[in-house]
C-alpha cells in the first residue's frame, strides 16, 4: 500500500490530479483497503477522489463509508434526480427544437428523472417519425433490463416478484413470495424508487406498465408457472379479487385441481362478464373445467363457459352443446344450468333435443318448446302491466339466461305495432338497469317503446346502453342493442340508419352465427334497402341462408313481411300476397294473430281477409344455398310435439282455462 500510495503521489508531482472510480461496489476486499489507504494521505495534496456507488449496493460498501465520511475532508453527494426543466432541457437538445410539455411530463414521469431511461424514452421517440406521445418502446426496454443488470441481486429479484405480484406487490406479498425478510424487501423497493423505476415512496407499483412488462420479461421462463401458481396461492388467502387470483391461475398453467381454484376461476369469470371482458371470462372458465376435482363440478363450469361463449360468438358455443346435453343427461347439471342449454339449443333449432332437457330438469312446462316460444311471442304485446309478477317478463326465477327472451320480444316489434300497452314501468326498468344486472328487462323495455311508437326515445336508450363498457365490449349484447336500434330507425322510417346499424350488427356476429334468429336482423336488412330502393343490397341479404327451422318460430315473421316487401317493391304483387298470407297462417296456426295490422306496416299490401279466395296453406319457404329470390312454394311445417296438427282454417289456441300471461316461460 506504500507502494502504491507513492505511484499515485510521483503521479501528482505538485499538479491537481482528479481520480475517478467507477462502480466502487464492485471491488475486491483489498482494492477498498488500498483506497482507504490512500484516502488517509491526502489532506494536503492537490489530488481529488471520485468514487461512484450504487445506492442498491450501500450494504456491500457500508464499511468503506464509515471508515472515511468521519474524514472532514471526504464528503457524500447524493445525486437527485432530473426536474422537469433539465428533462426539457435534454429533450430539445435531442430533438433539435422545442420538446412540447405533454411530452417532457411523460419523460419525467416515466422515467422518475433516470437519465438512461429518459433518453430511451427521447430514441423511442426518434425511432418512429411522426410519433408525438412517446410510447415506451424497445429503447426502454433494453434500459430497464440494463438497469437490472447493474443492481444488486436482492433488488433485482425483488423488482421480479413485485412484476409477478402486479397491482398487488404490497412488501409483505413480495417477502412471501420471494422468501426474504420484510426489512429487506422494504429497503429493495425503496433502491428501486430511487432508480426511477417505482412510483411514488409508499405506493407500490411500477411507474408505467411498460416497466413492468420489461422486468418480467427477465424472469427465467421456466421459473414463471411457479411464480405464478404460488402468487395465486398467496392473493387468494390474502383475500384478493378473484379476477386478480385468476389470472395467476390461468398464467400458471400447472394443471393444478381443486375446489377454490374452480370457484375463483368462476367468480373471476363473472366479474369479467360484468365489465364486459368476455375472453378473460372464456379464458377463466376454460381452465376452470380443467381444474375440475368431479364430474360435477366439471360440468357446471362448462355450462358457465358455453354462457359466456355465447355472449362472444354462439357458433363456437354450440361446439359445446352435445357434451353439455350428455352432462344433462347424467343428472350433472342443475336446473338453471340446464335451461341455460336449454336457450342455446333454441337459438340453433334444436327444438326436440331442448324439449327432453326441460323434462329431464322437471320444470313444469306447458307444452312443447315451441309453443312456449309462440305464448312468448304473444305475450311480447301485453305489456308491463298484464304482470303482476315482481319479476318482470323474460326474468323468471327458474331462468338465468335471456337471449331467446329478448329476440322473441323484438321479432314481435319488427312485426306488428300496439297502442295500448301500458309504459309505466318501462322507464323503471331502463334507469335500473346497470353492469352486472340482465340485460334481458332493458331489452324487454326497449321493446315496448319501440312497439308503442316512441322509436326516438328507444334509439337514445339505445346510444346511451352502447356507451356503457359492460354492453359495447361484448359482442352479443352490442348486437342484441343494435338490432332494436335498427328496428327503431325502420318504424321511424329512416332505411339509411337502419341499415347502417343493421351492417354493424352484421360485421360484429355474422348471419350464420344466428341461428334460428337469422330471420330477425335479415328482416331489417331487407326492408331497409328496399325502402331505399337498393334491391341489389336486398337481394344479397335475401341469398344469406337460414334455417330451415326458423319458419316454425316467430323470427319467420317479420323475414316473410320483409320478403312481400321486396317482391311488392319488385312489381310481383302475386309473390308479395303468398309470403304476407304465409305469414298471417304461421300466426293464425300459433294462435297469435297480432291485434291489428297497422296500414303501412310492413307495407302498403293488405293482409288476407275471409272475402278473398281459399287457397291453399303457405309454406315456410326452406332456404337452399345459392337460392334465389323468387321463392317456391315451402313444405309443410312441422308440428308441435305435444299438439294437434292445427289447420289453415282453425287457429291453434292455448287449452281452455290457460292463463297466458302467468303460464311458464323456459325461454327467458
Amino acid at each position: 500500500m506504500d507502494r502504491f500510495g507513492a505511484a499515485i503521489t510521483r503521479f501528482a508531482d505538485g499538479r491537481p490530479v482528479l481520480l475517478g472510480i467507477d462502480d466502487v461496489h464492485f471491488a475486491d476486499e483489498q482494492s477498498l483497503r488500498c483506497l482507504s489507504y490512500l484516502i488517509r494521505r491526502i489532506e494536503r495534496s492537490e489530488l481529488i477522489i471520485v468514487l461512484n456507488e450504487s445506492t442498491s449496493y450501500e450494504r456491500d460498501t457500508a464499511d468503506l463509508r464509515a471508515e472515511l465520511l468521519h474524514l472532514p475532508y471526504c464528503h457524500r453527494i447524493q445525486l437527485a434526480p432530473l426536474t422537469p426543466a433539465e428533462v426539457a432541457e435534454q429533450a430539445t437538445e435531442r430533438l433539435g427544437g422545442a420538446a412540447d410539455d405533454e411530452f417532457v411530463r411523460f419523460c419525467t414521469e416515466v422515467s422518475g428523472g433516470n437519465p438512461l431511461l429518459m433518453h430511451a424514452l427521447i430514441d423511442d421517440r426518434i425511432a418512429v417519425p411522426g410519433q408525438t406521445s412517446g410510447e415506451p418502446g424497445a429503447s426502454f426496454r433494453q434500459a430497464v433490463l440494463r438497469i437490472l443488470h447493474r443492481s444488486a441481486p436482492a433488488t433485482a429479484a425483488v423488482a421480479r416478484f413485485m412484476a409477478v405480484l402486479g397491482d398487488y406487490a404490497t412488501p409483505a406479498l413480495v417477502a412471501e413470495l420471494g422468501g426474504a425478510e420484510l426489512v429487506l424487501v422494504r429497503e429493495c423497493m425503496r433502491d428501486l424508487h430511487e432508480i426511477g423505476l417505482l412510483g411514488a415512496e409508499g405506493a407500490e407499483g411500477f411507474r408505467h406498465g411498460r416497466t413492468r412488462s420489461a422486468v418480467l420479461a427477465s424472469v427465467p421462463l421456466g421459473s414463471l408457472p411457479a411464480l405464478h401458481g404460488r402468487a395465486a396461492e398467496l392473493l387468494h388467502a390474502s383475500g384478493a379479487p378473484a379476477i386478480a387470483v385468476a389470472e395467476h391461475l390461468v398464467a400458471a398453467q400447472d394443471g393444478g385441481r381443486g375446489t377454490w381454484r374452480v370457484e375463483i376461476l368462476c367468480e373471476a369469470a363473472r366479474e369479467a362478464m360484468t365489465a364486459g371482458d368476455v375472453d378473460s371470462a372464456v379464458n377463466s372458465l376454460r381452465y376452470a373445467v380443467g381444474a375440475s376435482e368431479d364430474e360435477t363440478q366439471r360440468a357446471q363450469a362448462a355450462v358457465l363457459a358455453a354462457d359466456a361463449q355465447w355472449h362472444a360468438d354462439p357458433s363456437r358455443a354450440a361446439r359445446r352443446l352435445h357434451g353439455l346435453g350428455r352432462d344433462a343427461r347424467a343428472g350433472l347439471l342443475t336446473q338453471p344450468d340446464a335451461l341455460i342449454v336449454v336457450n342455446q339449443l333454441l337459438w340453433w333449432g334444436e327444438f326436440d333435443e331442448a324439449d327432453e332437457l326441460v323434462r329431464l330438469t322437471g320444470v313444469r312446462n306447458e307444452g312443447s318448446s315451441l309453443t312456449q316460444l309462440w305464448r312468448l311471442y304473444r305475450r311480447a304485446g301485453m305489456g308491463p302491466d298484464r304482470y303482476p309478477d315482481p319479476d318482470p317478463p323474460g326474468e323468471p326465477l327458474m331462468a338465468r339466461s335471456g337471449p331467446i327472451a329478448a329476440v322473441t320480444y323484438l321479432s314481435s316489434a319488427a312485426t306488428s305495432a300496439y297502442d295500448e300497452l301500458a309504459t309505466d314501468q318501462v322507464d323503471q326498468m331502463l334507469v335500473g338497469i346497470r353492469a352486472g344486472t340482465s340485460l334481458t328487462p332493458a331489452l324487454y323495455a326497449l321493446v315496448v317503446l319501440v312497439q308503442t311508437g316512441r322509436s326516438d326515445e328507444a334509439a337514445a336508450w339505445c346510444d346511451a346502453l352502447l356507451k356503457e363498457d359492460w354492453v359495447a365490449r361484448v359482442p352479443m349484447r352490442r348486437v342484441m342493442i343494435g338490432t332494436i336500434k335498427a328496428v327503431a330507425a325502420l318504424r321511424g322510417e329512416d332505411g339509411g340508419a337502419a341499415l347502417y346499424e343493421i351492417r354493424e350488427v352484421f360485421d360484429a356476429v355474422p348471419a350464420s352465427s344466428w341461428g334460428v334468429v337469422a330471420g330477425l336482423p335479415l328482416s331489417v336488412a331487407v326492408r331497409a334497402a328496399t325502402d331505399l330502393g337498393d334491391t341489389q343490397a336486398a337481394r344479397t341479404y335475401l341469398a344469406v341462408p337460414v334455417p330451415a327451422a326458423m319458419f316454425d318460430t316467430p323470427f319467420a315473421l317479420p323475414y316473410l313481411q320483409a320478403l312481400g316487401r321486396y317482391h311488392q317493391a319488385m312489381g310481383h304483387r302475386q309473390s308479395a300476397l303468398t309470403h304476407l298470407r304465409s305469414c298471417a297462417e304461421i300466426m293464425t296456426r300459433w294462435g297469435s294473430t297480432p291485434p291489428r295490422w297497422r296500414r303501412g306496416w310492413p307495407g302498403s299490401v293488405p293482409p288476407p281477409s275471409a272475402s278473398e279466395p281459399s287457397r291453399p296453406a303457405a309454406r315456410s319457404p326452406r332456404r337452399a344455398r345459392g337460392g334465389s329470390t323468387d321463392r317456391p312454394t315451402p313444405p309443410a311445417r312441422r308440428t308441435a310435439p305435444d299438439s294437434p296438427t292445427p289447420s289453415s282454417g282453425s287457429p291453434r289456441s292455448p287449452p281452455p282455462g290457460t292463463p297466458i300471461d302467468r303460464s311458464p316461460n323456459i325461454y327467458a
